[in-house]
C-alpha cells in the first residue's frame, strides 16, 4: 500500500501533468493531497494541473481544428446528436470553452466541436486559460482541503488490501472456471 503512495510522491509532478493533460479531475485532486502531504508545494501543484489541462485541452482543439479530416474527428462529425451539439457550441462559445472541462465524459468530444467550429484560436486560448485556471485552482484545493480525509482511505485500504486480494483471486478462478465449462 504504501508503495503506491512513495511512488505517488516520487512521480507526482509528472503525474499531475500527464494526467491533466490527458483526462483529469482525479489527477488534480492527486496533486492536491500531494501538498497537503508536504511533498510538494501547493502553487506548483496548481500551476502542472493548470498546464497540464490548458495545452491538453489546446492540443485537442488544434488536432480537431486542423486535421478535420482524420479519421478520428471525421467519426465524430459523422454522428447526427455531434452535428446538433455543434449548433449548440457555436451560439454559446464563450461559455462552453470554460465549462466543457466541468461536464464529465464530454471533455474530448466538446474539444472537437469547438476545433470545428468558428470560435477563433485566439478567443478559444485566451478562454481556455480562464478555464484552465478556475479548474486547476478549484480541484487542487479540493484535493488539499480534504487531504486528511484521502489519507485516512489510503491507512484504511492497508487493512483490507490483504483480504481484497484473496477475493479478487476467487473471483477471477471462477469465471475462468465458468468461461471454460461453457466452451467445452
Amino acid at each position: 500500500m504504501y508503495e503506491i503512495l512513495n511512488l505517488i510522491s516520487q512521480f507526482g509532478p509528472a503525474i499531475v501533468f500527464a494526467g491533466t493533460f490527458f483526462e483529469g479531475e482525479v489527477f488534480a485532486i492527486i496533486g492536491g493531497f500531494l501538498a497537503y502531504r508536504g511533498s510538494y508545494p501547493f502553487q506548483l501543484m496548481i500551476t502542472l494541473a493548470f498546464c497540464g489541462s490548458f495545452f491538453g485541452d489546446l492540443a485537442v482543439f488544434l488536432f480537431s481544428r486542423y486535421w478535420s479530416n482524420h479519421r478520428w474527428v471525421r467519426r465524430w462529425k459523422e454522428r447526427e446528436r455531434f452535428r446538433r451539439a455543434i449548433k449548440l457550441v457555436e451560439r454559446y462559445q464563450t461559455y462552453f470553452v470554460v465549462v466543457n472541462r466541468y461536464i464529465y465524459g464530454l471533455r474530448m468530444p466538446g474539444l472537437i466541436a469547438l476545433g470545428l467550429s468558428k470560435i477563433s484560436v485566439l478567443r478559444f486560448v485566451l478562454l481556455n486559460l480562464l478555464g484552465a485556471a478556475l479548474w486547476a485552482t478549484i480541484f487542487t484545493t479540493l484535493g488539499y482541503v480534504f487531504g486528511y480525509s484521502i489519507w485516512s482511505v489510503f491507512a484504511n485500504l492497508q487493512v483490507f488490501e490483504q483480504g481484497a486480494l484473496y477475493v479478487l483471486c476467487g473471483v477471477a478462478v471462477l469465471i475462468t472456471v465458468y468461461f471454460g465449462w461453457r466452451q467445452w
